[in-house]
């Protein structure tokens, strides 16, 4: 075999053959065999891997060109998750779990790192229903497992895997009364009799989200915005788990009513467990020829015997020109003020809300206050919208980690804040989620990138599943309903708005110059605004008295909202205290928007809010096995 190890050649071998390795000629022989020589066999055609795995980093999102980081994971993690399974000893694990959670992130060195996440079986061990006011619900996932991956993708070669030891995770829910009778009511409904019979003698454990009994504002139908709610419930059905997903009016908290119930064979489009019947294993593994994954190269959010890794800064630092603070979320996201060579650039910063909507009529060119609430009023156009909140009670974690980024192929050396939030979980841990077990829980990754010649962009990644499942099925139930004339006018199955309020301080906390360039000439705003991103467009603010300012360049794929600071609106800082102090002040803000009401802005401390707009129809993949990223851009100047 020339110099090639035995262990080099299983792990090529498995995965398509000897002549796919880059620097061997179509025989299989070493082109340049300087390249493949190890005594310990620790090499392959690409260098030797240790070296190679231990300089790989996270990657920023800057570090590539063109858009290329958002593709990478609109398409990429779908292909790793494909080169995973085309192993065998994968290939067969994940064949008998029966829910599914998969993690991915782009490293340098040409390589991703994935994880697979799931159980065989579930247990549920209920006490107190239907008698008590209140109902336990002791929860199992039986033999769970985590797969561990490194994969080169450019050859979709596994260079690094590990399986950990089954385990069973268990976790309680607990539900009051008001819960329980709906969940009586849910059980009744007859879909859910048609499909699985009389379900209180089943196994069986609920969620909920919204006005019936979670912590995010919800619109359904015509139901004002907060008024809706859904429930899921999680069934043992034989040796499946199927899913019970319901929409509830909560206007009256007195008289809740089950306004639509479905009953689900999946929680997400593709499930693992069937995506890895369509692929033909190789012939043999790598398990024990590559090396395992290290924990610091695992995806930040299954690190840790398939949870989260938590390494939060100090709370105040400072690194490459900025001095950073940051706050744990309470229910707006993690709070950040920020300066920059000793000059301030934000008081403070978080995300106060993302919307997520399903089944909207076609957009039509209009802007998303319009297109989401075409009365300009809290009831919603769509058929479900989430207000989502992005909290440490309700899904956390909150912030996971500080990544250093060294100086790179010409972008400057940085370091992102990366944090995680699994709306509707359970617990800081998610741990159900976390288990495959999921369906409502969301899966948000709002991170902050902080660059050493003075730019700043935040980044918004989404991964599935949400309710798309059940959408599509109402699409394809509705379809006739969108022709006319022979036409046929698509609805959209679900879309994002991942808000970012903004307290600028641009050199100065006096109050700020607002300028806006139309991609042709400068012109000042005197009075708050609302506007929709094109290529070439600026939002520009400026010290008064000094030369520092803070440009937010636009795309078509972005909104700004810029509003006078009033502590009474939902924003970040002071306002984040008003909302806490308040939990019906949600339920009144629909969007942004709203609050643009004529007050002047020149020299006034303003709000900023940027609204990253998700079109997730467009992706490549369907949700639960595609990530959906995008970013924005701050720079500054004269600091």
């Amino acid at each position: 075999m020339s110099d090639l190890s035995r262990r080099d050649y299983v792990a090529v071998a498995a995965l398509g053959g000897v002549a796919a390795l880059a620097g061997c000629t179509e025989s299989g022989e070493p082109d340049d065999p300087s390249r493949i020589s190890d005594p310990d066999g620790e090499s392959t055609a690409d260098g030797i891997p240790s070296l190679r795995m231990d300089t790989a980093d996270f990657a920023s999102a800057r570090q590539f060109d063109n858009d290329t980081y958002e593709r990478l994971h609109a398409t990429r993690k779908r292909r790793a998750i494909e080169t995973l399974l085309a192993d065998p000893e994968v290939h067969d694990l994940v064949g008998d779990w029966i829910g599914t959670f998969e993690a991915y992130e782009v490293l340098t060195n040409h390589l991703e790192t994935i994880s697979l996440q799931g159980p065989t079986s579930l247990t549920v061990r209920e006490r107190g229903f239907p008698d008590g006011d209140e109902a336990e619900f002791e929860v199992t996932a039986e033999n769970r497992r985590t797969v561990y991956g490194l994969v080169d993708r450019r050859r979709d070669e596994i260079v690094a895997l590990e399986i950990t030891d089954p385990q069973d995770v268990g976790w309680t829910v607990t539900q009051n009364a008001y819960q329980m009778a709906l969940g009586q009511a849910i059980h009744d409904a007859e879909p859910v009799r048609e499909a699985l019979g009389d379900v209180s003698e089943r196994e069986w454990y609920p969620s909920w989200k919204g006005a019936a009994g979670g912590y995010t504002g919800l619109g359904q139908a015509d139901l004002r915005h907060g008024h809706g709610g859904t429930a899921v419930m999680h069934v043992k059905d034989g040796d499946d788990v199927r899913i019970i997903s319901a929409f509830v009016d909560g206007s009256d908290p007195q008289n809740p009513v089950v306004v639509d119930v479905a009953v689900l064979d999946h929680a997400v489009e593709y499930p693992l467990y069937e995506l890895v019947e369509t692929i033909e294993p190789a012939a043999e593994s790598v398990l024990d020829a590559v090396p395992d994954v290290p924990t610091e190269q695992r995806p930040y959010y299954t690190a840790n015997d398939g949870y989260h890794r938590i390494e939060p800064p100090d709370e105040s630092f400072e690194q490459d020109e900025w001095a950073v603070e940051w706050e744990p979320p309470d229910a707006q996201g993690v709070t950040l003020s920020a300066s920059y060579r000793g000059s301030p650039v934000f008081e403070a910063m978080n995300s106060p809300i993302t919307f997520t909507g399903y089944y909207l009529p076609p957009r039509e060119g209009r802007n998303t206050r319009e297109w989401y609430f075409p009365d300009d009023d809290t009831v919603f156009s769509g058929d479900l919208l989430f207000w989502d909140v992005h909290s440490s009670t309700v899904g956390g974690p909150g912030l996971l980690g500080k990544l250093d980024f060294p100086a790179r192929d010409g972008t400057p050396s940085g370091f992102q804040l990366k944090s995680h939030y699994h709306s509707s979980a359970v617990g800081r841990e998610s741990v159900d989620f976390h288990s495959g077990l999921r369906f409502g829980p969301y899966n948000y990754d709002i991170a902050y990138e902080f660059y050493a010649d003075g730019v700043f962009s935040p980044v918004f990644r989404r991964t599935g599943p949400g309710f798309v499942t059940r959408f599509l099925r109402k699409v394809e139930e509705n379809a006739e309903s969108y022709g006319e004339g022979g036409a046929y006018e698509e609805p959209v199955v679900q879309h994002y708005v991942s808000t970012q309020a903004i307290d600028v301080t641009p050199g100065t906390d006096d109050g700020a110059t607002v300028e806006f360039f139309d991609g042709e000439e400068w012109t000042t705003p005197e009075a708050e605004f609302y506007l929709e991103g094109e290529p070439g467009t600026i939002v520009r603010f400026g010290n008064p008295d000094g030369p520092e300012a803070v440009e937010i360049p636009l795309r078509d794929d972005l909104e700004v909202v810029v509003v006078r600071r009033d502590g009474a609106e939902i924003g970040p800082g002071e306002a984040a205290a008003h909302r806490r102090s308040d939990e019906g002040t949600p339920s009144h803000l629909y969007h942004p928007a709203q609050y643009v009401d004529g007050q002047p802005i020149q020299g006034e401390r303003v709000i900023v809010w940027l609204l990253v707009l998700g079109a997730i129809d467009q992706l490549p993949h369907p949700s639960g096995v595609t990530n959906f990223v995008t970013t924005a851009r701050l720079e500054l100047s004269g600091y």
